[in-house]
């Protein structure tokens, strides 16, 4: 890891793994600590959450699927707490979804630990019963929880708890969804409609400006790279868009080689026009 570190390494994760050994975790935390680093972990207790296809509640009950409760989520972030001040240390809880995960860190951070995290743009703009149809394009990880946990992370983006906002863009082939419910994979693209989606579900809740923030200054911010001015002779790295204009996704539109969305024929609100990065520069049609 230090390495890695000297290499360029700003983070270090399992990948969408979540860690479940609790003695790797401590270790982690403790090499990382070192060269100020940070460990990304989703938690997810994969024990309480075996064959679990969705989350576990009233609607997964009505469909007859395995669910994958709350707790499974809560148990592991409340595990990476604990290590994390034992180790003083720091972490990022990557794709929050339940309302007391969001509580724990909340509290955490009042407490003065390094503790981060972030919620999906699925997890805030759907709950688990857009999966009433068996659609298998919304079985996504973490799950799409209830409404009143989805309440509970859209307060966590309002009063800081939740510091980013992430696509959590999984492409998969074709064939791994277009199967019965049970056997379809989990993951969801979710790079190009991220704006889009995410601007329409929280309209009323913040404001351009602190979209901005949670999608693409504070992720800086937390891993330590070079915060982004418009600036003459600056270096450009920019993404225009129009967050007023409504429009449909239809499948032409995407320009992923996967097309695992739940959102083809869903109107967003919120276009994006052009990015300028690394000396290139892409525009939309």
């Amino acid at each position: 890891m230090i390495d890695m570190h000297h290499a360029g390494a700003i983070a270090f994760s399992d990948g969408q793994s979540a860690v479940q050994d609790n003695g790797l975790m401590l270790r982690a935390l403790q090499y990382v600590r070192t060269i100020e680093g940070i460990v990304i972990n989703r938690p997810y207790d994969e024990a309480l959450g075996f064959e679990g296809q969705m989350h576990e509640g009233v609607v997964s009950t009505s469909l007859g699927l395995r669910g994958i409760p709350n707790l499974a989520e809560d148990l592991m972030t409340q595990r990476d707490i604990y290590l994390t001040d034992y180790a003083g240390s720091r972490i990022h809880l990557f794709g929050l979804s339940s309302g007391h995960s969001v509580d724990l860190v909340r509290k955490a951070k009042a407490r003065g630990l390094q503790v981060s995290c972030s919620v999906p743009v699925l997890n805030l703009a759907f709950d688990d019963r857009a999966l009433v149809e068996f659609d298998s394009h919304f079985k996504v990880m973490p799950p799409l929880r209830s409404p009143e946990d989805q309440e509970a992370l859209k307060a966590g983006l309002k009063d800081g708890a939740i510091d980013l906002i992430v696509s959590n863009h999984s492409p998969l082939e074709v064939e791994l969804k277009m199967l019965e419910f049970p056997y379809a994979d989990f993951g969801a693209i979710g790079l190009e409609t991220a704006y889009g989606l995410i601007n329409k579900a929280l309209e009323g809740t913040l404001t351009t400006e602190e979209l901005v923030r949670k999608l693409a200054i504070n992720p800086r911010k937390l891993f330590g790279l070079e915060p982004v001015s418009i600036r003459e002779g600056g270096k450009a790295n920019l993404t225009c868009f129009l967050p007023d204009h409504r429009w449909v996704l239809r499948r032409e539109h995407l320009k992923s080689k996967s097309a695992n969305s739940p959102l083809i024929g869903v109107e967003l609100k919120g276009k994006v026009l052009g990015v300028v990065n690394n000396g290139q520069a892409w525009w939309a049609d």
